[in-house]
């Protein structure tokens, strides 16, 4: 979904969660007026600060003066996603006792309903939800800020022999913005670079912005040591602002962008080849397209076309892509796909949804004929909170089968 259909479909929900938070926390409990009013106020300041910050970021061009703003702001989506989760639990629970007991009782005045069993739980239960809420959003804050190494084995027998035991770093979905600045990047090229790598990958959605807003955040990448480089493709996010401006600022900081293209990786006699894709949103010139990938490659370095008897390696943003839709990448001889975007649903209940879209959260898989491994990302767009999908730093390692 594109930054304007998020934003629309943000305003709508906004409009319903104003409705029904405002009677979950004003209404039902029936506080004192005094508090009615306050909990009124905190309903519609956490509302619009949660949805608002889709809007401020775009516009500061300075976000590490402004990101404890816009983090915060963006921290209080989840919080309202949880809470209202909960409150409508309440809400239910609270129908269907006054239903099975009271509709059809007189009706009580006001000093006496407040004295009543259901109200009671009803506040308590009010109180809770939202506890709940921020202590789940506390929680996931911690998790987004840990990535870990998680080690992946995948075995091939188009491997050569002298590329058994290849590690190659899989980052991808760091997601600078509202919430992750410098800092983070930071803290993630250290631990891949005290991995000790062969090759670092970088599968797309480095940003949520333009390189003139947040290059300086991305810049410890240029720090990444491996005995191959590294090599990179761009995600959806990319395209949100300018590709092609992300494009000539990676390729300028020597962080290589494979654009439809490929490289052949020698060690010894023997050599591998790794293709790269733009993003399946991407559009010309930068559209994702696997088969002219595999033509420059094999006019650059007079590989086959079709990786006949080679082992291929292809960078694919999203695990849709190309393995994940079609046997093209099996027929053009791709042996294994390293792809992120999923996030693993990156808040609870949302990876019930995103396996409506995609074929796979996470982990390994074979998809039509390919073997794709599918990062959770290091990162986290807009709130930096994960609950139910800690974020990694895949270690992939290639054995000879």
């Amino acid at each position: 979904m594109s930054y304007r259909g998020l934003a629309i479909f943000a305003l709508l929900v906004l409009f319903g969660l104003t409705g029904f938070l405002y009677y979950a926390v004003v209404r039902a409990p029936r506080p004192r007026r005094a508090w009615a009013v306050v909990a009124a106020v905190a309903v519609t300041l956490v509302l619009f600060s949660a949805v608002s910050w889709l809007f401020v970021y775009r516009y500061v061009d300075n976000l590490d003066r402004w990101r404890w703003l816009t983090g915060s702001m963006a921290v209080l989506m989840p919080v309202v996603l949880y809470g209202g989760m909960g409150l409508g639990v309440v809400a239910v629970v609270n129908l269907v006792w006054w239903i099975a007991r009271d509709a059809r009782g007189p009706r009580l005045p006001r000093a006496e309903v407040v004295r009543t069993p259901r109200l009671r739980f009803v506040r308590a239960a009010t109180v809770g939800a939202v506890v709940a809420a921020l202590a789940m959003t506390g929680y996931g804050y911690a998790e987004a800020h840990r990535p870990a190494l998680s080690d992946v084995s995948v075995a091939s027998a188009d491997l050569p022999p002298q590329f058994d035991g290849f590690r190659i770093a899989l980052l991808s979905d760091i997601h600078v913005g509202a919430g992750l600045g410098r800092s983070f990047v930071q803290g993630v090229v250290d631990r891949i670079n005290d991995a000790h790598v062969d090759l670092v990958v970088i599968a797309g959605d480095l940003s949520n912005g333009s390189p003139s807003q947040l290059g300086a955040d991305l810049m410890p990448l240029t720090g990444l040591r491996s005995g191959f480089g590294v090599l990179v493709t761009t995600g959806n996010h990319e395209y949100d602002t300018d590709a092609s401006a992300w494009i000539d600022w990676l390729d300028n900081h020597n962080l290589p962008v494979l654009d439809n293209s490929g490289v052949v990786l020698s060690r010894g006699t023997a050599s591998i080849d790794v293709l790269g894709v733009n993003d399946r949103s991407g559009r010309p010139p930068h559209q994702d397209d696997l088969q002219a990938a595999a033509s420059r490659l094999s006019q650059k370095f007079g590989v086959p076309m079709d990786g006949a008897g080679r082992f291929r390696l292809l960078i694919a943003h999203q695990p849709l892509q190309d393995a994940g839709r079609s046997t093209q990448a099996a027929e053009l001889g791709v042996d294994v796909q390293l792809s992120g975007h999923t996030h693993g649903g990156q808040l609870w209940p949302l990876p019930h949804f995103i396996t409506m879209q995609q074929p796979v959260l996470g982990g390994t898989h074979v998809l039509n004929g390919v073997t794709v491994v599918t990062s959770r990302g290091a990162g986290a767009w807009g709130p930096p909170v994960r609950i139910g999908a800690p974020p990694e730093i895949p270690i992939i390692t290639l054995h000879r089968a």
